[in-house]
Order: C-alpha cells, then structure tokens, then sequence
C-alpha cells in the first residue's frame, strides 16, 4: 500500500513461505473472507517491481492492506510505516497471525475469519494520552452499535458481548506514533483450554449478535466512522468528560469484580473511570484507583481472598 491509501491485497505473504495471496485464495480462506472479495470486487492486478511486490487493488475507498498469514499485523505495520507506506488512518488486516499479541504480550488466538488489524491513529492530544487505549474500545463499541450489536468495556482494553469477550485493544507508541492493535471474533472463539488462568473471561463471537460483515467490510466501517468520531471526541473533545462517556459503557459499574494481576487478588466494587484512565473502586469502604493489572466479574460465592 502506497502512502495515499487505498483497498490492497498483498500478493506474497509476509512470513516469507512463498505462499501467494490472490482474490481467489483470499475467498478460500474462510466464507467471510469470500464475502468481502464478492462485495468489494472487482479486483485489479497491479504489477510489482519484484517477487512478492504485486498488489490486487479494489475500486472501494479506504485505506487498507490485507495480507495473509504473517507473525504479527501490528509488526507488519511498523515495518510499512517506518518505509513511509503506512497512512495515517490506514490499517493492515492479517488473515491470520502466528504471534499475534495481546495486553502484556499474551498470545492472542488469531484463525482464519476473524479480524487481526494493526491501525495508525493520530498521535494523540494533550490530555488524552493516557486514554487512547480507552477511546479505541469506546469507537469500536459505538461503530458496532449503529450496526446492532451492543458491546460493554472491560477496563482497560476488552470489548464484552453479554458479559464474554469478543475483542481486545493493544496501543503501542514509538517515536510519537501510534499503533491500535485490535482483534475481534467474528467467527470462531478460542477453545476454553486455551483461557490463561481461572479468571479469563470466556469468549464468543460477533456472530452470535448477527453481525454478518467480513473483516474487510468490517475494517472499512470502522474507518468511515472513526474520523467524524475522533475528531468531535478526542481532537476537539475534553479529556475531562471522557470518563463519564466511557463510564457509560464500562462493565460492572456499581458491582463487585476480582482484582488480580499485581500481588494478592481482591474484590471489590467498580466505581467508575478516572480522568487519567485509572479504574475508580471501592475496598472496603475504601476508594483506591487501579492504574495496572486486570479485572473480571467477581464468583459469586464471594470465596476469593478480600487481602
């Protein structure tokens, strides 16, 4: 993909096994991926330099590079924006990812259907630094809403269908840029065998809410709406009223949750957000603010530790 953008299929393969991505193959790899090559077609070959340098462009407006399986998109990303071939706003899409990452560098469960992209966002403004994690999540929640699919936020960083997780956000920053990382389930979820520990959230897909669109379709949605969306929240918004926006859709306001990842686990109540993105709860009659570490719905029989 140029730095102007557009709807691009890379032909080769970034993990260099010398596999070959054309629409045809891109359509096999998984029905919704043979969804999106029907809707957006059709698709033009535009020859390269070299082995592997052809692209397959779309007449659809975006800015997108889907590519097949490779280690990582956010990886990818890097490597095109360092070249200058990376538009802001502009995003790769892997088929699939062999070492796909998530919040602290977690494996992150990545076939074939579901979407695996890595997105340039603007750098951000003063105040709203700490809070692009959060504001990736709060877009992607309010997109899928105007599509019917309503989605809650587990701080700091998963999207949740009825109290599952369908999706994860991973910012990462160099040099004042910045990269959102996201995965959504849209058709398959990880086996429970693969769930970390005994507080992972369990899966399901955006599938079950009757999303029907494609990675592709997906990805393109989601850049139509997010600059009208950025530019009133963030670019000309106050970081000072954020919280209460994503406090709106923040899971298990008001209920007890299970506080672990940093020492000795521990219930207590969810408050709500702070202004710098720090998670408000009370401890014991006791308001502390979470900066690290994680949360998921409390059992209910109330057993874990309270130290």
């Amino acid at each position: 993909m140029s730095a102007p953008g557009g709807v691009f299929i890379r032909e080769s393969e970034a993990s260099g096994k010398g596999q070959v991505l054309d629409p045809a193959a891109l359509a096999a790899a998984h029905a919704l991926w043979a969804s999106d090559v029907a809707a957006l077609g059709p698709w033009e070959r535009i020859p390269g330099e070299g082995p592997g340098s052809a692209l397959w462009r779309s007449p659809a407006a975006g800015h997108v590079l889907v590519v097949g399986e490779c280690a990582s998109s956010l990886d990818l990303a890097w490597e095109l924006w360092d070249q200058g071939r990376l538009p802001e706003w502009g995003a790769v899409l892997a088929v699939s990812q062999t070492a796909g990452r998530g919040q602290l560098r977690r494996a992150w469960h990545s076939p074939a259907g579901n979407l695996h992209a890595a997105w340039a966002w603007p750098a951000p403004p003063p105040g709203f630094a700490d809070l692009t994690p959060l504001a990736a999540g709060l877009l992607v929640a309010e997109a899928l809403e105007g599509r019917g699919v309503s989605l809650a936020l587990k701080w700091p960083n998963d999207l949740l269908l009825a109290d599952r997780k369908v999706g994860g956000i991973l910012v990462e920053e160099r040099r004042g840029r910045v990269l959102v990382g996201l995965g959504l389930n849209l058709a398959a979820t990880p086996p429970d065998a693969l769930l970390r520990d005994e507080w992972a959230q369990p899966a399901a897909c955006l599938a079950n809410a009757g999303l029907d669109l494609g990675p592709l379709r997906l990805m393109l949605a989601l850049e139509d709406f997010c600059r009208d969306w950025y530019a009133l929240k963030v670019s000309r918004g106050n970081p000072a009223v954020f919280p209460s926006q994503f406090t709106g859709r923040l899971a298990w306001v008001g209920r007890e949750v299970l506080v672990h990842g940093s020492g000795v686990p521990f219930t207590a109540t969810l408050l709500g957000l702070q202004p710098d993105g720090g998670l408000a709860l009370s401890r014991e009659g006791r308001r502390i603010v979470l900066h690290a570490g994680s949360i998921s719905a409390a059992p209910a029989n109330g057993s874990q530790s309270r130290g």
